[in-house]
């Protein structure tokens, strides 16, 4: 009876090890996504700042219905090569532009995120006219082969 106890009492300290083991892997599993997810999510940042088309191609899916709204749109861009026009409009008319979204909020459901936040936008025109402001950004992320591709980002002006 004691030996057997003594097996039932190591059974049970074995099992809650494993699932407090699993709980912590499944909780660093998340943040790590997290992290990734913010990873891609500054990129689109650092390349929408440096005005680089080929880097921000390489940020979006593949996928033929990914889209875009812009602060200045007046209509949705579906596809990469609405996108791409959209990019090569705004980077001709603005030389200089820097956009950040300095504490974005992630939510992760399975292979989907999305990142809501505050974008800080400042920009110089061909005139050299400096202007900025502040939008409500979102974006959608979808995990494709091991990475967080963009498929929708909309960017609104904060109402002044």
């Amino acid at each position: 009876m004691k030996n057997r106890r003594s097996i039932l009492s190591i059974f049970a300290a074995t099992l809650l090890g494993v699932v407090f083991a699993v709980g912590d892997a499944t909780a660093q599993k998340k943040a790590s996504e997290v992290d990734a997810v913010k990873t891609a999510n500054q990129a689109f940042y650092t390349a929408l700042s440096a005005r680089d088309v080929g880097r921000m191609q390489k940020i979006w899916s593949g996928d033929a219905d990914i889209q875009n709204i812009g602060p200045r749109s007046k209509t949705a861009e579906v596809g990469w090569a609405a996108i791409k026009q959209s990019l090569e409009r705004t980077f001709d008319a603005f030389p200089e532009l820097k956009v950040s979204m300095d504490e974005p909020r992630i939510k992760i459901n399975g292979s989907t995120a999305w990142v809501s936040g505050i974008e800080k936008a400042q920009r110089k025109n061909k005139a050299g006219e400096t202007g900025g402001g502040s939008n409500i950004g979102t974006s959608i992320f979808v995990k494709q082969g091991g990475r967080w591709l963009m498929v929708y980002h909309h960017a609104s002006a904060v109402p002044q």
